[in-house]
């Protein structure tokens, strides 16, 4: 994608910055897309306890989810929303308009395929006559979550056959029988203390991909060694290694389909809604990155090497060739291996 060349002026050192590829899978070209949505979500906080709740569809959907991956998505976040929606509106609990920030995470830390929605949801809502009402669950909890795991497998179920007919599947009733009789958990975290943890929260979740160049350790022509969490065991920091087909296949598996959206709003905090929820919220300025990364304590006019010198522009790298072409090619294969 071409690019820039620095050179520190006191010690020499010669530094390549290359031009962002925009990929939303790249390991390099995530951090100021983040910032620039948590600046977005700063204007749209309301000061009150905010839960998190994830939804996770159980591991026998996996080869459904490889083969129809935008459907299915889809249909996993649709279902957290109607869930999450069902809920709000029952007045037992809070009896308003409810809203949701939702993130679709397909990966494990081991890059297992694990689909699942992150959901960021305020403790309260909008009733009827336009006024705030606090969930009645006195910051504990927003919803009990056996019931919310009854009724998103209930809908999700009900929908997922729906789609089955759509598509003239026939050969699905030992899979609707498993997931049947599989338990179905929606897990719920305390709530949160502030906007700034929120922010902090959401930051690790929003623009990740299944993996970052920090978590590599090492590779050669036969392996890839890699950081990961073992969440069975009190989420301790493991060393795993795979040969170099099977990090790419695993990788692989959690490139979404072109254009998919996998950051989604809804109830009061969608673009329906905020114009009137947040009328008083100022319009995101361009932000000048230098500044900005200075104040996080990073100049990205240093020298990375010596830490005392001053990157001087040296030439323009061009471009060797253009992005890659987007093909898409259904994942059953991969599943199957």
């Amino acid at each position: 994608m071409g690019g820039h060349l620095y050179v520190c002026d006191q010690c020499g050192e010669r530094h390549y910055r290359y031009n962002s590829c925009r990929n939303r899978h790249c390991p390099l070209c995530q951090n100021t897309q983040k910032e620039q949505w948590i600046e977005a979500r700063k204007q749209q906080f309301v000061n009150c306890h905010y839960y998190h709740l994830v939804f996770t569809l159980p591991h026998e959907l996996n080869e459904l989810c490889l083969a129809y991956p935008r459907q299915l998505y889809s249909l996993l976040m649709k279902c957290a929303w109607q869930t999450i929606n069902a809920f709000g509106w029952n007045h037992k609990y809070l009896g308003a308009q409810i809203g949701a920030g939702m993130v679709l995470h397909t990966w494990g830390s081991n890059l297992s395929f694990h689909p699942h929605v992150h959901c960021i949801v305020p403790g309260g809502g909008i009733s009827l006559h336009g006024k705030w009402k606090t969930a009645k669950g006195n910051g504990k909890f927003l919803f009990p979550v056996k019931a919310l795991s009854k009724m998103f497998k209930n809908l999700f179920i009900a929908q997922l056959n729906d789609f089955f007919e759509q598509q003239g599947l026939d050969d699905t009733e030992n899979l609707c029988l498993n997931i049947l009789a599989k338990k179905w958990v929606v897990y719920a975290k305390p709530p949160f203390g502030g906007n700034e943890g929120l922010i902090g929260y959401l930051a690790r979740y929003t623009h990740n991909i299944a993996i970052s160049n920090h978590r590599i350790i090492a590779f050669d022509d036969q392996k890839v060694s890699f950081h990961y969490k073992d969440y069975r065991h009190a989420n301790q920091t493991k060393v795993m290694s795979l040969s170099n087909h099977e990090f790419v296949r695993r990788l692989s598996l959690h490139f979404l389909p072109k254009g998919f959206c996998r950051i989604r709003h809804y109830g009061f905090l969608s673009s329906v809604w905020k114009n009137r929820v947040f009328p008083d919220a100022p319009k995101i300025k361009n932000i000048n990155w230098v500044d900005f990364w200075k104040s996080k304590g990073l100049d990205v006019n240093k020298c990375p090497t010596c830490k005392k010198g001053t990157l001087v522009y040296q030439a323009t790298i061009d471009p060797v060739r253009g992005p890659p072409v987007y093909t898409y090619t259904p994942l059953k294969s991969l599943a199957a291996s």
